[in-house]
């Protein structure tokens, strides 16, 4: 019994001697959570005993903007004040304490969340600690990694602007009970010493708003809006400049003479690289119906552009292998293409005295006043033809001249029963052979010379086109709205 005495006396001292070394902030604390309960909400008389919640948030980083799967995160401190009137004291009485720093728990704080979250993380990420006044003023200021939904619009990318939004409720009360309000004014706070640029977003405009349903009066949330502008530098170089140099080669598929028998290889080979550009864009943008990527429209038209090119090809190439023993030319296909169109496009034939294989073969060289005069040889005959005429009847050769379709005149030699009948023929045989390569010769190139002409129409079409269609897109994104106010 003396020993439990003498204990006794002991826990007694010991409780006195640590309640004279406790500090003021400690038995602060204990008076304001004598008796609290973090349960009920405080009341504001001013406000109709509703309770008055001013929200803020301050922007750190705009981490990354995912278009796959429409998707936000960020990097935010939420500024949350209202009035407790549960906690206030008098500053004298605690060695001048007027801020106290109390775990959220164990005060009443507004469950407020964020809407919109794409991960199921409506929350803050930290509960720190929350700052009250000695005036029931309290202050929470908890960091958050936000995710949230950003519905993409890709009609303009890679020069777009997005407008994406977080939107925060409270999960307990309605309007009836809890009141909002803005504690930055209305628009997002950004510290320049602490904010970190993001590398291919730029904000445009950061408004709040407190939005209310007129059909629903118990309806009331905050909305932080994050309106930001792609930084397209990085897509210029590494998508939009190759893309554009990869379709500029399909201009010079005209240019390629046909006997090479590549215009088709060049132009699949363009239309493969293109494809490729179109796979890597499809794995940017969302799987979405309501508009074209203005990249991914171009590439489209780059591509319809290629297949005609393919298209265009095919038709010269057949024009090229022509002959006269598979087709006869008309005559106004020489006096469109080789008459008119061939001074305009400055595609015209050698002269005769430009040319030194005119000298050899001359029926070959055939240029327009060539064509034209071999169309005048109906009614005269050559020196040689002239000869033989006045040895015809000393020999007693016969003779018949017949005009082909060149307006050629052929000479078809025959005798009558005598020795140089065998000879004659001969010599009338060789002569025509000669005369038919000579003209299927001449028939091809002519062919070929419209197939050339029909090359360069088709290059200047085609380089227009690809001009035009390029400035069209790309002059779109000069006209892009961004909303500066």
């Amino acid at each position: 019994l003396h020993t439990g005495f003498i204990l006794l006396v002991l826990a007694a001292s010991a409780a006195s001697v640590l309640s004279e070394f406790q500090s003021s902030e400690s038995r602060l604390m204990k008076r304001l959570l004598n008796g609290y309960n973090n349960q009920f909400r405080p009341y504001n008389v001013e406000y109709e005993n509703k309770t008055l919640v001013s929200m803020g948030m301050t922007l750190s980083q705009i981490i990354s903007v995912k278009e796959k799967s429409q998707e936000l995160t960020t990097s935010v401190y939420m500024t949350f004040d209202w009035v407790d009137n549960r906690f206030s004291w008098d500053p004298e009485e605690y060695e001048g304490i007027t801020i106290i720093r109390i775990p959220p728990y164990a005060i009443w704080s507004p469950r407020i969340v964020l809407q919109n979250s794409i991960d199921g993380n409506f929350d803050v990420s930290v509960p720190v600690m929350a700052l009250i006044k000695y005036t029931g003023e309290v202050q929470w200021i908890p960091p958050g990694l936000y995710k949230s939904t950003c519905t993409i619009v890709v009609a303009l990318f890679p020069f777009d602007w997005q407008n994406c939004t977080m939107v925060f409720r409270s999960a307990t009360y309605d309007r009836s009970e809890m009141e909002f309000g803005l504690s930055y004014g209305d628009s997002i706070y950004v510290d320049p010493e602490a904010f970190k640029e993001n590398g291919e977003w730029k904000i445009v405009q950061r408004p709040v708003r407190i939005n209310s349903d007129s059909s629903d009066p118990t309806y009331q949330d905050v909305t932080f809006y994050l309106i930001i502008r792609r930084k397209p530098q990085f897509y210029v170089i590494n998508l939009i400049i190759p893309c554009i140099l990869m379709s500029s080669l399909s201009c010079f598929v005209f240019y390629l003479p046909s006997v090479s028998c590549e215009k088709m290889t060049l132009s699949i080979s363009v239309l493969l690289g293109e494809t490729v550009f179109l796979f890597l864009i499809a794995q940017r943008v969302p799987e979405t119906s309501l508009a074209v990527p203005l990249i991914a429209g171009y590439l489209l038209f780059v591509m319809i552009l290629v297949i005609i090119s393919v298209i265009s090809s095919v038709v010269v190439c057949n024009v090229h292998y022509r002959s006269n023993t598979t087709h006869s030319m008309p005559d106004w296909v020489v006096w469109f293409f080789m008459e008119k169109l061939a001074p305009i496009l400055r595609v015209e034939r050698p002269s005769e005295e430009e040319s030194g294989a005119c000298s050899a073969r001359p029926r070959r060289c055939s240029s327009v006043s060539a064509r034209k005069a071999m169309r005048q040889r109906k009614e005269w005959k050559s020196p040689s033809e002239i000869m033989f005429d006045h040895q015809a009847s000393r020999l007693g050769f016969r003779r018949r001249h017949v005009v082909n379709h060149y307006g050629m005149t052929e000479v078809n030699v025959a005798s009558p029963e005598n020795d140089f009948e065998p000879a004659a023929e001969s010599i009338n045989y060789i002569a025509n052979q000669l005369k038919e390569e000579n003209d299927s010769a001449q028939s091809k190139d002519d062919w070929g010379y419209v197939a050339l002409i029909l090359d360069r129409i088709l290059l200047w079409i085609y380089f227009a086109a690809f001009s035009l269609g390029t400035l069209f897109f790309f002059l779109q994104s000069t006209f892009a709205y961004y909303p500066e106010q």
